[in-house]
């Protein structure tokens, strides 16, 4: 598992528009996904599953 995750342009992109005071916070809960999964890429599929399970937890 690399190190240093990289992110898709597209994913940094969707990040980058939410609101300032959440991007911290999003993007600690998708690394920690990523490493969790020996993922080294973040990608919107990723982003995507990571709101559902947020989402599945506050429901």
């Amino acid at each position: 598992m690399a190190e240093k995750l990289e992110w898709d342009d597209a994913a940094k992109q969707r990040v980058d528009a939410a609101p300032f005071f959440v991007r911290k916070l999003i993007r600690h809960k998708v690394e920690k996904a990523a490493k969790q999964q020996g993922l080294s890429r973040i990608t919107e599929e990723l982003l995507d599953q990571v709101k559902q399970k947020q989402m599945d937890s506050q429901a």
